[in-house]
């Protein structure tokens, strides 16, 4: 593994006093503390908007968070309770707060390695992979909302299961390309009832939970379902979700609708950068709860595959504090040979400069690749270097 790549760290109680152990950034690299100088208090108690960082192979010497795995098991964990729910022995209430707690804990500890992980692995459920890609969006909006952290830990939850009792259903949408006969219609089009009714016999859930699971489908123009509810008779979390849900659909895709591929040259504002995302989608959303996410984002979101000047394919793996991308991790060399490790690409207009977005169905081409290593969480390099035409 690189070095260089930073990774969010936490530092224990007991360094009060003390020094650094090892050399300390802020989110765009800049150096704050180098190791054995004095740590202040301010650094133990820094909040999660003013993350720490450090080289990822210091970060094991520190800390044992493990938001890609957190991640992982969530997944794993949705794909046994809805087989559960299907089977009547429903879980409680409390395993999807739970699980709900896990997903919304990750996302605060880095929210760009569990965005950009979710866009690029390949989940065994491509159902359940949108539904948390989902609600680390609404964590997102939800979070520059300005939602107190239990409204957004709600948001989180419902998004996770918003969909519970049809992932079958979802799945086998996402793997043909042909509308569904009438009877896979009927479910779409009832399944968030479905989904908040089951919710509601497994024990007390918040409200705003719930309401944002029965109208996650419904559309500002009142185009959606089930009941064509129109702007502000939707819940908030509800448009918050639709929000999400497209924006996650649309990185995604699915079988016979590609990635939607961003034009970096229309996406010079704010506005355009906007329209150019959301496209047709934009007047059934909340305009505003769009522009926050986007302006969250930022033109390249963490996962984002790049076209160097250079030739190379790169991936940015860091939003750096609103402005533009100060590194892109490279994968590929101009002839198409797969880098060992992921090597970093300082970004300058005197240096190398991002000349365009890749298709994201690159990353389907490449071999199978240990995308957590662009956020510093493994160990090992990938099993082999290879070469991709």
């Amino acid at each position: 593994m690189s070095a260089s790549i930073l990774r969010p760290v936490v530092l224990p109680p007991t360094l009060a006093g003390g020094v650094a152990p090892f050399d300390l950034f802020d989110e765009r690299g800049n150096l704050l503390l180098r190791q054995g100088r004095p740590l202040g208090q301010h650094m133990l108690a820094a909040p999660a908007a003013r993350r720490l960082y450090c080289r990822a192979n210091n970060a094991p010497h520190a800390a044992h968070q493990a938001p890609l795995r957190t991640l992982r098991d969530i997944g794993e964990a949705l794909a046994v309770l809805e087989g559960l729910v299907a089977s009547g022995d429903a879980p409680t209430a409390d395993t999807f707060i739970d699980l709900a707690a896990q997903c919304h804990s990750a996302w605060r500890f880095d929210p760009d390695a569990c965005i950009g992980h979710a866009r690029l692995a390949r989940p065994a459920s491509p159902a359940i992979g949108q539904l948390i890609l989902t609600a680390l969006f609404a964590a997102e909006i939800g979070h520059a909302h300005g939602l107190p952290h239990e409204a957004v830990g709600n948001l989180v939850g419902a998004a996770l299961t918003m969909n519970l009792g049809s992932l079958a259903l979802h799945d086998r949408m996402h793997a043909r390309s042909e509308a569904p006969d009438e009877s896979g219609r009927d479910a779409l089009l009832g399944h968030p009832l479905h989904a908040a009714g089951v919710l509601a016999r497994l024990g007390p859930l918040p409200a705003d939970w719930l309401r944002a699971v029965a109208e996650h489908h419904e559309n500002i123009d009142g185009s959606g379902y089930p009941r064509g509810l129109q702007r502000s008779e939707i819940s908030l979390g509800a448009r918050i979700l639709r929000v999400a849900d497209v924006f996650a659909a649309r990185l995604l895709g699915r079988r016979g609708r590609s990635p939607h591929y961003w034009n970096l040259a229309r996406t010079g504002t704010r506005s355009q950068l906007v329209e150019h995302v959301f496209g047709d989608d934009l007047r059934q959303l909340d305009h505003h709860l769009a522009r926050l996410l986007v302006d969250r984002l930022g033109r390249f979101p963490p996962g984002s595959m790049v076209r160097l000047s250079n030739g190379e394919l790169a991936i940015v793996n860091r939003r750096s504090g609103g402005g533009a991308p100060r590194e892109a991790l490279s994968l590929l060399a101009p002839g198409g040979r797969i880098h060992p490790q992921p090597q970093r690409r300082p970004l300058g207009a005197q240096d190398i400069r991002i000349q365009g977005y890749a298709h994201d169905d690159q990353v389907r081409r490449l071999p199978e690749y240990d995308w957590a290593m662009l956020w510093g969480y493994c160990e090992t390099p990938p099993r082999g270097a290879g070469t991709m035409h």
